[in-house]
């Protein structure tokens, strides 16, 4: 589980550059504001985010996003989580290119991250929302499933990440799976 969660909190965070990417191509911040894409298509984009960025905490009173939801999940393991919370900081720094190939980084993230890159990099929404529809989202419920069933029968103290897998199962496979779906469709 450490092994797998040390690998995939990469993977949680680069989500979030494809999701982010998305929504600057069809529901850009800034002024002057001018609409763009359908309005069902900003509205889709935008309940992604808001469900990635400041998605309701396990208490079901606060917010996090769902890597800092992660992190939270890796220390109730027993993970030390210093290099990864310092991660965002570190791309932001050196760059996204720069920051994939330190040497903390393991070779599978380094990998995945380099391919999610290269979508983002794209700068066509079409590819961006195929890797978050058909990459992501229409996969996450299934493996999610998968290895919440195997957390149940061991004995470890991980609450908060057999929360964090069962909310993507639901939100993922009800919600942002077929949200992105209609929106690679429009795309």
């Amino acid at each position: 589980l450490r092994i797998f969660m040390e690998n995939h909190v990469y993977a949680v965070w680069d989500f979030m550059c494809l999701t982010k990417q998305l929504q600057q191509h069809l529901a850009p911040s800034g002024s002057p504001w001018t609409p763009t894409y359908s309005a069902s298509a900003r509205r889709w984009i935008n309940e992604i985010v808001l469900g990635e960025e400041s998605d309701i905490t396990m208490d079901g009173v606060s917010h996090l996003s769902h890597f800092e939801s992660y992190i939270i999940a890796m220390k109730e393991i027993g993970i030390d989580t210093e290099w990864k919370e310092r991660w965002p900081t570190l791309v932001k720094n050196k760059g996204w290119g720069n920051a994939i190939q330190h040497p903390r980084v393991p070779n599978p993230a380094k990998y995945f991250m380099t391919q999610t890159k290269q979508f983002v990099d794209s700068d066509k929404p079409w590819i961006i929302c195929a890797a978050l529809a058909l990459g992501r989202e229409d996969l996450l419920p299934e493996q999610f499933q998968s290895v919440l069933d195997q957390l149940e029968n061991a004995d470890l103290p991980s609450h908060t990440f057999k929360w964090y897998l069962k909310r993507h199962v639901e939100i993922d496979g009800n919600e942002h799976g077929p949200a992105a779906r209609k929106l690679l469709e429009e795309l």
